[in-house]
């Protein structure tokens, strides 16, 4: 069991206490004198730490915010003592959320005299994806004698976006810098505007909008303009995080090939002048920060440390959603929801598109990338289908699931990649999905 500093000085004032009701019932001058020598220097320990520790600041830089995995950040804190005494020992560390290696120094043991500032300057190798913290710094002090300790966090902390790997599918010709092949155009929902096809005469219900005023003013009878349909062009990723979809002993790895394959797809299909977008039941990691503000009252570092495991406790269940829409930004928008997305319990893959399906386009593909097939998906995604989505499903290393899972969809129409590895993503061609 681990000993509070406010229960260890309880302890030692009550073990004072007791020694001196022994000394006045003994008639002990000695022990008397001995217990009050003792209790004088607690108090001008617990006095001299309470002056200089809040004297404490410190200020920390980033080199940069936004990294690509395998890339590194240089980091710099500096510490300065303001008040006008010494500190005979500070002992100063600058945390990471994850043990991210590092070069230098972020934890240092130093003795501040007033107006003295000490720096720390170290270099973060960012090897995983995420939006991972850094701070706040860690101060810990004390008196000379170790009679009593002071544990404070600093206010300040930053964080750091590590963007997900990118597998870059090569679908396009090195002389035309187009897509090999034209985009198949298999579901036609509305008219386009810009492209009349033919003229014809009215008909009762035709709106005015439709009517050709210069065809009607030659002929003497009301034309109406007809247009060609609009195609169904780029995909809204669906990216399914539910905990239970993925098996326990492989989930982060699949999961993970499943932020990959979405962030893929987002630059392929951006690059393909589609439009693109993002709907997923994974929590945002922003939003988990928020409770990290809870930190900042930690009084000691054990408490620090149960403050920091409830932290990943978020009660969120909206989805997180990147609008669909053509835009020369939208992959790297997506690439940097997917880089906070960490893992949800609250909705399911069907459960979400049901409670998103109105607000999503029908004039682009809907692209779910889950790690298993149920029959309730199946049927989810039939529905959908029959409801005039075009829908191209990509199932993340599913192993012997995914004979049953190709029986499942095909039931339905719909197309199924298996990607078990990013080595499946070259393969995939835009005309395909």
């Amino acid at each position: 069991m681990k000993i509070g500093p406010r229960l260890r000085s309880s302890i030692i004032f009550l073990a004072a206490a007791l020694l001196l009701g022994i000394a006045f019932r003994t008639g002990s001058t000695h022990l008397a004198f001995s217990i009050y020598a003792f209790l004088l220097l607690l108090a001008t320990s617990w006095m001299s730490t309470a002056l200089w520790f809040p004297g404490l600041t410190s200020e920390r830089t980033i080199d940069r915010l936004m990294v690509q995995q395998g890339e590194n950040i240089q980091v710099t804190v500096k510490v300065l003592n303001k008040r006008g005494l010494p500190v005979p020992w500070l002992f100063v560390e600058d945390p990471c959320s994850l043990p991210f290696p590092v070069r230098g120094e972020s934890k240092r043991l130093c003795m501040l005299m007033p107006g003295q500032s000490v720096t720390l300057s170290y270099t973060l190798t960012c090897t995983r994806r995420g939006y991972h913290r850094i701070g706040p710094t860690v101060f810990e002090s004390g008196d000379l004698f170790g009679l009593h300790k002071r544990f404070r966090t600093a206010s300040k902390r930053d964080y750091v976006t590590v963007l997900p790997t990118i597998a870059y599918i090569d679908t396009y010709a090195v002389s035309s810098r187009r897509p090999q092949g034209p985009v198949r155009i298999t579901n036609r929902i509305y008219d386009d505007p810009s492209r009349i096809n033919n003229l014809r005469e009215y008909q009762p219900g035709d709106p005015l909008s439709k009517i050709h005023w210069k065809a009607t003013a030659k002929t003497g009878e009301l034309i109406v303009k007809t247009f060609e349909a609009t195609s169904v062009t780029g995909g809204t990723l669906v990216l399914d995080l539910h905990e239970d979809s993925y098996l326990e002993e492989t989930r982060e790895s699949r999961m993970e090939l499943a932020i990959t394959t979405t962030a893929s797809i987002a630059y392929l299909l951006q690059m393909s002048g589609e439009q693109t977008g993002l709907l997923t039941n994974g929590r945002d990691a922003a939003e988990v920060a928020l409770y990290e503000g809870k930190t900042l009252d930690a009084r000691s570092r054990f408490e620090l440390e149960e403050l920091r495991r409830l932290e990943m406790d978020s009660t969120r269940i909206s989805p997180l959603t990147v609008q669909t829409q053509r835009s020369p930004n939208q992959a790297i928008k997506i690439a940097e929801n997917l880089a906070r997305i960490l893992p949800g319990q609250a909705l399911d893959l069907p459960a979400l598109l049901t409670a998103q399906c109105t607000g999503l386009p029908r004039d682009a593909t809907l692209l779910p990338v889950t790690g298993q097939i149920t029959d309730r998906l199946a049927l989810t995604l039939g529905m959908l289908k029959q409801a005039g989505f075009q829908i191209a499903v990509f199932l993340i290393d599913a192993g012997t699931a995914r004979e049953e899972a190709e029986k499942l969809l095909a039931q339905h129409s719909i197309y199924m990649f298996h990607i078990a590895s990013e080595r499946d993503l070259h393969n995939i061609s835009l005309s395909k999905i």
